[in-house]
């Protein structure tokens, strides 16, 4: 085939200097200021520039300054000659090939808080030191942008390393890792604008079949057409995987989670593409037929718009409307979100105005859309419902494709188990949870004024307005965001409903609508004014609001509990109108106190971060309720975990408040202590009187349980421990489980105990141990934790893995399938080792040996 490169270089050329123009439009000057210059301080290493590093390899190939370069340095070092600033560096000591800028930089969704992400494409025989030097010098200068309040990412990259598929870095916000490799590369041709060094090769190339590219190139090569020394190339887009539309999209999803208005079109693109998988037509490709066949009038070269465009004429065909409409709002709220910064016309704003005429939008949708930076929860709800509909949809659609395409998920399990967690944490509602809305969606959630209504079980009257609520709503506490007044009361006016008011302050405080200016309102026969206030202290006092996401490895790690909040006395209060007693109470009296022997622990409300950063809460309420409080709390606690960092306990009573803080406070941190291992757990210490009933207590490995002593049984000793009989489990079959060890014993070690300090609530997990003559062991643990053993399996572990995950995908949410599986919404099997290393038991990821 014959190849027009002269005709293609001045095509390229001419793309590159208007997508500069249009990236530098209406940006900020510091923004201006970052573009203009980062490929001269690449191409310098002088100590008075930003980014020096003592012996760093820099060095540009073909560099040349341009104009506001040399004024940079012209004012910098007025009476310095340039060259002495920027000497001539012989080519084969030059350190990079070329400077690249991908994202969204020169289309219709650049705003002032795009990312610049760079690829810094260097030789590929930098030694390992210096490599670590230049790596160096990119991190001095990401910082250097900071100053300017422009996030950069430069990316060190080795085409060849990249063109043999080895870019498998570790998985960060802005980094797939092992997830994708062609759909990165499709993207970065799409959008890519060259800011020094060699021009990309595959642009100048219009080549029929993709799958012929390498093939092409090397025939170019061998007929001296190119010098492939004078030339950057990643490869070509033939060699497409239906594990990588997998992962990339998993890693799109998981990008959904902190943008997901930017991230709701590419994710809608992976899927149009997988539509179309294996013959997928991709953007990239389009592009450079239009460009390369000179037709340039009818296309406009904004990946952004051809995303649409693309994303557009899937869900048309599908007559999907619904996602339509909600694609473009995403689109146009992305495109304006710094609308505040520009005056008079802008080409972007020029071409949404077009864009929105042929959508038929009216007017009032526009102002809508423009208002959203300053929405509050009720219109933050409603998009952020729309978010998580939408994002399951793809989900659902990404586990159809993953069926009908065989994918093979043990080939990347690290990155997949960690980007499902991350997707999981986010978006899975669980009883207990507090679901976080996305902060992204609203700039100031705060509200001025925010009233708890509490609704009785029993219709009450005497309160104005009541009968009118109960006429209306179920029994629990109700949010509403504004002062009380009597139009509160005359239509459903809530914001939030929950049946237990520690929950609703904790989704208040933590999405940010409780605030220190809020003013609080408080309608409830239980609690007044002080005591919520009181409680509201406390828990900002314990949790701040935001905390760093999760790490990798915290998210390979069993869940653990990190910061824990204890409420006694929350919202019943059994010390209220306590008539006096004539003796010192002990802290072992206040469990089974006075004649009546009743607790005056009335009700214990459990607030607690754990390792993933999930916010989660419990209520207990009752006489037994500081027993089932310990019970479900040791068996979050496994044998052997980390001690939480924080561990508070407050009291609400009305009478011996401080008593009780203590009292609660002493057996929550013995239960932690032994559970944790740092307290071997002593009989004589095992018994706890609750409301004249005397419990022994036996700590397990993956929690306590508890047997009911009748007075004769009693031994001459009495102290107070924690736990709970199985008697109280045939009111609460919640909590009602066989006990471990006891199965351990009577089976000859059923499971290996490493198992119980990984099991993680919520998630599918499959564990895989080796035995002799090539046989395995699979140990399943469900999203309850409840085990099931297999012994002595034959055959390939990941035609097992490929069959495990084909069951799961075909699963539904009422459990419609022969193996009677329920499917979780955005849960995914996780698979693990089981190996001997160092003569102990450690547990892995599953990752296939290649």
């Amino acid at each position: 085939m014959k190849y027009d490169i002269e005709f293609a270089r001045k095509q390229v050329a001419d793309l590159e200097r208007y997508r500069t123009v249009r990236a530098l439009s209406g940006a900020t000057e510091e923004f201006r200021h970052v573009f203009q210059l980062i490929s001269l301080l690449l191409h310098s290493n002088h100590p008075n520039l930003p980014g020096f590093i003592h012996d760093a390899p820099f060095g540009i190939f073909d560099f040349k300054l341009n104009d506001y370069q040399r004024k940079y340095l012209h004012n910098l070092f007025p009476n310095t000659p340039i060259y002495q600033i920027i000497p001539n560096i012989d080519r084969t000591f030059l350190a990079i090939n070329g400077v690249y800028v991908m994202g969204s930089i020169a289309s219709i969704s650049q705003t002032t808080s795009s990312d610049l992400d760079i690829w810094v494409c260097h030789r590929e025989d930098l030694s390992p030191t210096e490599l670590d030097k230049l790596q160096q010098k990119v991190t001095a200068l990401e910082k250097w942008a900071k100053q300017f309040d422009i996030d950069m990412n430069l990316f060190l990259m080795d085409e060849m390393r990249f063109r043999d598929f080895r870019y498998s870095e570790a998985m960060t916000k802005e980094n797939s890792g092992s997830a994708q490799y062609m759909l990165l590369l499709d993207e970065f041709y799409r959008s890519v604008i060259r800011l020094a060094g060699k021009p990309l090769l595959w642009l100048h190339l219009l080549v029929e079949d993709e799958t012929a590219y390498e093939d092409e190139v090397e025939k170019l090569i061998k007929n001296k057409e190119i010098d492939p020394q004078e030339w950057v190339d990643f490869g070509g887009l033939g060699k497409f995987s239906a594990n990588e539309y997998f992962g990339t999209s998993l890693w799109q999803l998981y990008k959904g989670i902190d943008s997901p208005y930017k991230s709701t079109i590419k994710i809608l693109l992976l899927e149009a593409y997988s539509w179309e998988y294996p013959n997928t037509r991709l953007i990239s490709s389009d592009f450079k037929f239009h460009l390369l066949m000179d037709h340039t009038e009818d296309h406009h070269f904004d990946s952004y718009l051809e995303m649409l465009e693309r994303v557009t004429a899937y869900l048309t065909y599908h007559k999907d409307f619904k996602r339509l409409d909600f694609v473009r709002r995403c689109f146009y709220m992305k495109a304006t979100e710094d609308l505040w910064y520009y005056r008079g016309s802008n080409w972007r704003f020029d071409l949404l105005n077009e864009l929105t005429q042929q959508w038929g939008w009216d007017q009032k949708t526009i102002d809508d859309l423009k208002q959203r930076p300053f929405w509050k929860i009720r219109r933050v709800k409603k998009s952020y419902n729309m978010v998580v509909q939408m994002l399951m949809l793809s989900y659902r659609h990404l586990i159809h494709f993953a069926r009908k395409n065989n994918v093979n998920a043990s080939i990347m399990p690290q990155d997949i188990s960690v980007l499902t967690r991350k997707i999981y944490t986010a978006f899975e509602e669980l009883p207990g949870k507090v679901m976080l809305i996305n902060s992204q969606l609203s700039n100031d959630l705060a509200e001025s004024d925010l009233t708890f209504i509490e609704i009785p079980k029993t219709t009450k009257t005497h309160k104005a307005g009541w009968y009118l609520l109960n006429q209306a709503h179920k029994a629990g506490w109700y949010l509403l965001n504004q002062a009380p007044n009597m139009s509160c009361f005359l239509q459903p006016r809530h914001v939030e409903y929950n049946p237990n008011l520690h929950k609703l302050v904790a989704w208040a405080y933590f999405n940010t609508l409780l605030t220190p200016k809020t003013r609080v309102h408080i309608h409830s026969d239980n609690v007044d004014a002080t005591v919520l206030n009181e409680f509201i202290a406390d828990l900002a006092n314990t949790f701040p609001v935001k905390v760093p996401p999760p790490t990798n490895e915290e998210l390979n790690h069993p869940c653990e509990i990190r910061q824990l909040l204890v409420a006694v006395n929350l919202i019943s209060d059994p010390t209220k109108n306590l008539a006096p007693v004539g003796y010192d109470v002990k802290q072992s009296d206040l469990f089974s106190f006075g004649a009546d022997e009743r607790s005056l622990v009335g009700s214990i409300d459990l607030i607690y971060r754990n390792l993933w950063n999930e916010v989660r809460t419990l209520h207990f309420e009752g006489a037994n309720a500081i027993l089932l409080a310990l019970k479900v709390l040791s068996n979050k606690i496994h044998r052997g975990s980390t001690t939480p960092r924080s561990v508070h306990v407050f009291s609400y009573s009305e009478n011996y408040r401080r008593t009780l803080a203590e009292a609660v406070s002493t057996l929550i941190n013995k239960c932690i202590s032994i559970q944790s291992g740092n307290t071997p757990p002593s009989k004589i210490h095992n018994l706890l009187r609750v409301a004249g009933k005397n419990w022994q207590f036996f700590f397990e490995d993956r929690g306590i349980s508890l047997q009911e002593f009748q007075q004769s049984n009693i031994p001459q000793y009495r102290d107070f421990g924690d736990d709970l009989h199985e008697k109280l489990a045939q009111n609460e079959p919640h909590f009602k489980r066989s006990n471990i060890k006891q199965i351990r014993k009577a089976n000859k070690e059923l499971y290996p105990a490493e198992l119980d300090a990984f099991a993680s609530e919520g998630f599918l997990q499959f564990f895989f141990e080796d035995t002799v003559d090539g046989l395995f062991n699979v140990y399943i643990l469900d999203e309850q934790n409840r085990i099931e053993v297999y012994r002595n399996c034959d055959g390939e572990k990941e035609q097992k893995i490929r069959e495990i995950n084909h069951i799961y995908a075909t699963a539904d949410k009422n459990g419609n399938n022969p193996y009677g599986i329920v499917q979780r919404d955005f849960n995914y099997p996780q698979f693990y080792r089981l190996q001997q290393i160092d003569n102990q038991t450690k547990i892995t990821p599953f990752q296939r040996y290649l």
